[in-house]
């Protein structure tokens, strides 16, 4: 079975505005595939202040969001790949993943990659099923 997100509620309005032309997120069979994120604000289309903390807080809530609006939860993520700018950002960047992720953690992939737009990128995938 696949099923395609071209949006969610929270996200319809910003994508719209900034031409997105993605889906949101395609679930296939029990595993949901979600496009990859940086830390925008989806009222006005432009990067949030602050750094990779900010960064990394803002860019989960909206996963967050993402993930509530097609009945998921964060506990539904099996993987984490997340692109940032700045290799010296990684410990900041570990910080806010163990805020948010609870053991058993997902599986992760964390590179240096300057992102297209923002200093952080993420992209995550989830099951159906929760990990805890």
């Amino acid at each position: 079975m696949i099923r395609v997100h071209a949006t969610t509620p929270s996200l319809a309005a910003a994508m719209e505005r900034l031409n997105i032309r993605n889906a949101a997120a395609i679930q296939v069979d029990n595993t949901v595939f979600l496009s990859g994120l940086t830390a925008v604000d989806t009222e006005t289309g432009e990067l949030i202040p602050g750094g990779i903390r900010e960064h990394a807080r803002h860019t989960l809530a909206l996963y967050r969001t993402i993930l509530t609006d097609i009945g998921l939860s964060l506990d539904h993520v099996v993987k984490v790949n997340a692109y940032l700018a700045d290799p010296a950002d990684f410990a900041a960047w570990n910080e806010e993943y163990l805020e948010v992720f609870e053991p058993p953690y997902p599986c992760r992939t964390t590179v240096t990659a300057p992102p297209v737009f923002g200093i952080l990128e993420l992209e995550l995938v989830a099951a159906l099923e929760p990990r805890r």
